[in-house]
């Protein structure tokens, strides 16, 4: 019987409503570069750290430490802290999602997790991979920015970092779709008397992430 009304029930309406929502969603989703996947450096890590970090007086204290005992180094005891594993030439697994980005590094099975819908805490628990957030820029840029890390070293050449270290890393995806650029940014007030940078470049991979043995040595370093 025609009662004389158009259109759409209101449950119908409703679905409508939801569908172009989430066509809408999808679609600012797929403004973005898909990050997912596994990827390896392009180059050797030592290669691409032609730089001369601006040590502070305390920087470049810490740094002679490292030269007068390089047997202290943590990583002799299998521990490492962030930057020595996100910028070293071993594969790392990217898992994409809307809130957040999980990834998985070869390197001492690190396992970080970047938030895309929450702020840093205000004080953070230190730790040696540090509390991450990310925003999107410029529709192909990830920008992450991690904080709350432990003092240690950003290479096994024994640049050091202390607690007050903030990282910014920028990931941007080249026109291919299968290349990005790291621009990792060090910003340490105590340890240098600027931010600097280095810039690595990574390929997507058709290796799988293999098991990392690291086998502590006890016996140096005491």
């Amino acid at each position: 019987m025609n009662t004389g009304r158009t259109g759409l029930p209101g449950s119908g309406l409703m679905l409508l409503m939801l569908l172009l929502f989430s066509a809408s969603n999808s679609a600012l989703a797929q403004d973005h570069p898909d990050f997912s996947g596994t990827w390896e450096m392009e180059g050797w890590s030592a290669e691409e750290w032609d730089v001369e970090p601006p040590y502070t007086e305390s920087g470049l204290a810490a740094f002679n430490a490292w030269v007068a005992d390089p047997l202290a180094d943590p990583a002799h005891q299998c521990i490492f802290s962030l930057v020595r594993i996100t910028t070293a030439p071993m594969l790392h697994e990217i898992i994409q999602e809307e809130d957040r980005v999980v990834i998985l590094y070869e390197y001492e099975h690190q396992v970080r997790r970047v938030y895309l819908d929450r702020p840093h805490p205000e004080d953070p628990y230190p730790t040696l991979m540090g509390y991450s957030k990310a925003v999107w820029e410029d529709d192909n840029s990830l920008v992450i920015e991690a904080i709350g890390l432990t003092e240690g070293y950003l290479r096994p050449q024994g640049v050091p970092h202390s607690d007050q270290l903030r990282v910014i890393e920028k990931r941007t995806m080249l026109e291919d779709g299968n290349t990005l650029t790291l621009e990792t940014i060090i910003d340490d007030p105590l340890y240098y008397s600027k931010p600097w940078s280095v810039t690595t470049q990574w390929k997507r991979s058709d290796f799988e992430i293999m098991d990392y043995d690291c086998i502590p040595r006890p016996h140096i370093g005491d």
